[in-house]
């Protein structure tokens, strides 16, 4: 079941949800409208909440899409000049490249000695920083197809299509409860509500990400021993390529 905006918008004004103007702005892979509005920053998150909680009843699931003058960087595989997304994934062994059981030993131990695995970073999202938010509502069963009903291109110099960010996000949601949150034009951020807490399984998930996301580490915190304390120790797990 998928509610039309005005139904929304009447749901939300009984559940007290303050829902921004919104507009058609791109049609998703699966022909279903995609609407947009803004939001101010300091108040993105919470609007996402209160909408991802509405889902089950809604249809619509929200998305923080960055700054909105922005918007048609995060939205460009649906124009129609681009080629028709694909409809599997394309590299279906991503979380694994380069992720050995040799790997995840010499990074677990690494964490057991130098890591405190009890600690919890803060909520960290790009919206958050922002004066204004692009907030999309895209009519998905669940977050992690979101990319692939958008046809998102934010890797696309790493040659990673929607489909296989959408592949990648059910995996993390099946098992760790990861939820998306943002897309904007090349960064995608999920909200963690079960994150790895053991030694080895903190390795694998830094590995992991690392094979999704090179840049995270090769442009951002250095060495995959950073990201195990930058990263997974938080409630929020941030992609970004360049």
């Amino acid at each position: 079941m998928t509610l039309t905006i005005p139904e929304l918008r009447l749901l939300c004004a009984e559940q007290a949800v303050a829902l921004p103007e919104l507009r058609p702005v791109a049609t998703a892979t699966d022909g279903t409208p995609v609407y947009a509005g803004e939001v101010a920053g300091v108040d993105a998150f919470r609007l996402w909440s209160e909408l991802r909680a509405l889902h089950d009843r809604t249809g619509w699931w929200p998305v923080l899409a960055g700054e909105p003058e922005h918007l048609g960087s995060v939205l460009v595989g649906l124009r129609e000049d681009y080629a028709p997304a694909p409809t599997e994934p394309t590299q279906p062994d991503i979380l694994s490249q380069g992720v050995t059981d040799e790997a995840v030993r010499q990074l677990a131990a690494h964490v057991a000695a130098e890591v405190d695995v009890t600690q919890v970073g803060g909520l960290h999202l790009s919206a958050l920083r922002q004066e204004r938010t692009a907030l999309c509502l895209v009519h998905a069963p669940a977050g992690h197809t979101v990319p692939a009903l958008l046809n998102w291109l934010g890797a696309c110099n790493y040659d990673l299509a929607g489909t296989d960010h959408a592949m990648v996000l059910r995996e993390y949601h099946e098992r760790h409860g990861a939820e998306l949150v943002t897309l904007e034009s090349s960064v995608l951020e999920l909200l963690v509500r079960h994150r790895p807490t053991t030694p080895e399984a903190l390795a694998r998930t830094a590995l992991e990400h690392y094979a999704y996301c090179p840049d995270i580490v090769d442009q951002g915190v250095d060495s995959i021993e950073a990201l195990v304390s930058s990263q997974l120790l938080a409630n929020t797990w941030y992609f970004w390529w360049d």
